[in-house]
């Protein structure tokens, strides 16, 4: 029985990981059950940058303004869906009806090609006007991309916040949203429980044969 509880606790820790995705398959809608910002896997946005946006997050929610954010960097931060990608403004209603429940939440998209939002406040979609799309996909472009869409959108949504310093650039791609840990957690869990069976045969065997 002691040979068990490593793999015990290992199944233990698997089991209080982020819920991974059932029907949708889109790891965005997922993970923003949960926090306000989905992050690319690769190319991911550097750590310091991810960081900067959650505190700026942190500051729209205090003052009135909840906004949750999904950066898109490649087809598959969409899971099941990747039609969307390239289709921000497509995809925003889609991802915002996967997260809400009896009430709307403000929803704003970041992609290589532009934004998308959804459940704003009536009139605060202006915000998005004029702005320029990120520069590239790297993470670093969509990220800082993403920060001067939050202010304006807060800003246009009557509650405006101060833009954030933004980190030195570089830093490389931490702070990411691995899909592979959003759709892995089952995967695990099913080898872990092979693994469990073929040590509880062995000790049974081991007892017949004593």
């Amino acid at each position: 029985m002691f040979r068990l509880l490593p793999v015990l606790a290992v199944v233990a820790a698997l089991a209080v990981a982020p819920p991974a995705a059932e029907a949708d398959g889109d790891p965005a809608s997922d993970v923003l059950l949960l926090q306000d910002v989905y992050l690319p896997y690769a190319p991911g946005v550097p750590g310091p940058l991810g960081k900067t946006i959650t505190n700026l997050l942190k500051t729209t929610r205090k003052a009135g303004f909840p906004l949750k954010v999904a950066i898109i960097a490649d087809p598959k931060d969409l899971g099941a869906v990747p039609q969307f990608f390239g289709k921000p403004q497509q995809y925003a209603p889609f991802l915002q009806s996967e997260i809400a429940f009896n009430s709307k939440r403000p929803l704003l998209v970041v992609m290589p090609a532009g934004y998308g939002a959804a459940a704003l406040p009536k009139g605060s979609e202006t915000g998005l006007q004029g702005l320029d799309p990120p520069k590239s996909a790297d993470g670093q472009d969509l990220g800082r991309s993403a920060i001067a869409a939050i202010v304006k959108l807060s800003a246009a949504a009557g509650h405006p916040v101060p833009s954030p310093k933004l980190p030195a650039s570089g830093g490389g791609g931490g702070g990411s949203t691995s899909p592979l840990i959003v759709f892995g957690v089952p995967v695990a869990l099913l080898a872990l429980g092979g693994v469990l069976a073929a040590l509880r045969r062995r000790q049974d065997a081991t007892a017949e044969a004593s």
